[in-house]
């Protein structure tokens, strides 16, 4: 993922439904460290379409000195698609139990995210800590609930 093609951004290959809404919401820094996996999961909880595949870019790799983030980067380098450098960590995975949880000890290295369904097309996609989601209206209400006050002003819709 790093030849320069369009896949090492892979926010900008990301496809979205075409007649689902999309939302977005920046979790502040002053959130606590767990605001944006949890997030993540309300989103992937909520949505009508199973995640299938996620696509990462983290800011941490071997030289990374946290036993939890380096064991959380093997979990993820087990998968074929991964690689890890020195102070990066980039590919692709099936979005299992084991994944997510190797992606929450990592989430506040995540610097790009896109979680896809079987058919390809994005349910959610993270820039740092900026998150956008497509979610039917039916489930947004659900998300929305979820979330502290703090974080629920500041969710828009996205045209």
């Amino acid at each position: 993922m790093t030849d320069g093609s369009a896949s090492d951004e892979p926010l900008d290959d990301a496809e979205w439904p075409a007649e689902t809404p999309r939302y977005r919401l920046v979790v502040p820094a002053t959130a606590p460290e767990l605001a944006s996996i949890e997030l993540l999961a309300t989103v992937l909880d909520e949505s009508p379409r199973s995640p299938a595949a996620a696509t990462v870019r983290v800011g941490s790799g071997r030289r990374d000195d946290r036993d939890r983030v380096r064991h959380a980067l093997a979990d993820l380098a087990a998968h074929s698609d991964v690689a890890v450098g020195h102070e990066e960590t980039t590919g692709s995975v099936p979005l299992t139990g084991d994944t997510f949880d190797a992606l929450a000890d990592v989430s506040p290295e995540i610097r790009t995210l896109v979680v896809r369904d079987a058919d390809g097309l994005a349910i959610v996609t993270r820039r740092d800590e900026r998150f956008t989601f497509a979610m039917p209206d039916e489930a947004i209400e659900a998300v929305e609930s979820s979330l502290p006050s703090s974080l629920r002003e500041r969710l828009e819709g996205v045209s």
